[in-house]
């Protein structure tokens, strides 16, 4: 089968959410805000944080659901000296319980990788998708005492089995498709709980939290002070800004850096620096902020191959990956075909074309822009999303795997 048209395992990894529900909720929640859209943050960007100089870079790592394909990336081909914490995805919740499925044995190897790098953090994440039932196991728990209770102790007991270092809560997203404000509430509660837990045990367990980025879904959904008190970090979702979808087919950036000109009101603040300097404004220290970056590119379909520029008209997804994710070899491969690349220098982030065919992805300049803003505003690190998707095979032929992964390293640690 054609490399472009394969649909790949790590890929699907990615597609665990209903983005639709989530731009139409953002679109909804705009046209009905009483509120002035050019708003702009007025920040000290050269605040000093209090926290140490080292920085993170946490990288998320998926298990595949099927082992068996060439295309999984398996725990002991995971480089053990590119990131400082692995967190790995994703665990359900079963009865008010953390629930691994078939795949402890996955958590086990990854936990392995210590032993050739002792300072490596490896946290299990629970959550990792906006789908009902995930949002109703989350609702359920959360509801009561008693069952974060019982949540808390299968925590502690999981972590303890499995020498893990801690948890990562990726619940996307309290309160936004149920619309119940109680479920905010009971989240902080829950962040509470397990700090409380976690310092008795005295295990120095870590405990962060995977968060939205657009100001609609952090408005809505945090108690952000009480969330500030008692997590390590939160790891901010700084992308999937735009992608295709039916009612506003247009191309346009997963994840820039800032805003392109032609952005105005709302669209103006779907960018890295807006949200992640949102979050400070809602009293989140920019020592407990460690934003996102994609190893993977959204595609999409142009309407018409000679008008291939941002915010040119689409049609769909791209043919490249699997419902519009593209994994970053793929993305190589694309570029190695012919396609023309272009850098756009406001967004700091580029963009390829051929044919039909628009890909917005990160490379190794925008990940120099990135992680040095990150340097320059002092945040906690960076985290990458996800190791699976960037090019841990080399196929980009960069005599190195995990290249975009490993240049964050480089930036950010010098190592």
């Amino acid at each position: 089968m054609n490399i472009y048209s394969r649909i790949e395992t790590d890929e699907q990894q990615l597609i665990n959410f209903n983005r639709i529900n989530l731009l139409e909720k953002l679109l909804s929640w705009t046209m009905h805000q009483n509120m002035d859209t050019d708003i702009n943050i007025n920040i000290d960007y050269k605040q000093q944080s209090n926290n140490s100089t080292e920085k993170f870079v946490v990288c998320y790592y998926t298990v595949p659901n099927n082992w068996s394909t060439t295309w999984s990336l398996l725990p002991k081909q995971i480089d053990p000296h590119i990131c400082t914490h692995i967190i790995i995805g994703f665990a359900s919740i079963a009865n008010c319980s953390v629930d691994m499925g078939d795949d402890e044995w996955a958590y086990k190897e990854v936990v392995n990788i210590k032993n050739f790098n002792p300072n490596l953090k490896v946290m299990i994440s629970i959550g990792g998708g906006n789908d009902d039932g995930m949002n109703s196991e989350f609702s359920n728990m959360i509801k009561n005492h008693t069952n974060r209770k019982q949540f808390i102790r299968s925590v502690l007991n999981v972590t303890m089995k499995l020498n893990l270092d801690g948890l990562d809560l990726d619940w996307e997203f309290p309160t936004w498709s149920s619309g119940k404000e109680i479920e905010k509430i009971h989240f902080a509660q829950l962040i509470e709980e397990l700090r409380k837990e976690f310092d008795r045990s005295n295990r120095k367990l870590i405990l962060s939290v995977a968060v939205g980025a657009p100001q609609a879904i952090i408005d809505q959904c945090y108690i952000v002070p009480n969330m500030a008190e008692h997590v390590d970090f939160i790891n901010l979702m700084s992308y999937d800004y735009h992608f295709f979808v039916k009612y506003f087919p247009v191309t346009d950036f997963n994840a820039p850096l800032y805003p392109n000109n032609m952005e105005l009101g709302y669209l103006s603040k779907l960018n890295v620096n807006f949200s992640a300097h949102y979050w400070i404004t809602k009293k989140m220290p920019r020592d407990k902020i460690v934003v996102g970056i994609p190893m993977y590119g959204h595609s999409y379909k142009l309407d018409n191959p000679l008008n291939h520029n941002l915010l040119a008209p689409a049609t769909g997804f791209g043919q490249l990956g699997s419902n519009g994710f593209v994994s970053y070899s793929t993305i190589c491969q694309f570029l190695d075909s012919g396609a023309i690349s272009v850098f756009e220098n406001t967004s700091k982030v580029p963009y390829a074309y051929k044919d039909y065919e628009w890909i917005s992805y990160d490379d190794n300049q925008s990940i120099y822009y990135k992680t040095k803003w990150i340097l320059d505003n002092d945040f906690k690190g960076a985290m990458v999303f996800s190791l699976n998707v960037d090019d841990w095979k080399n196929k980009c032929n960069a005599n190195e795997t995990f290249p975009l992964t490993r240049a964050v390293t480089k930036i950010l640690r010098g190592k």
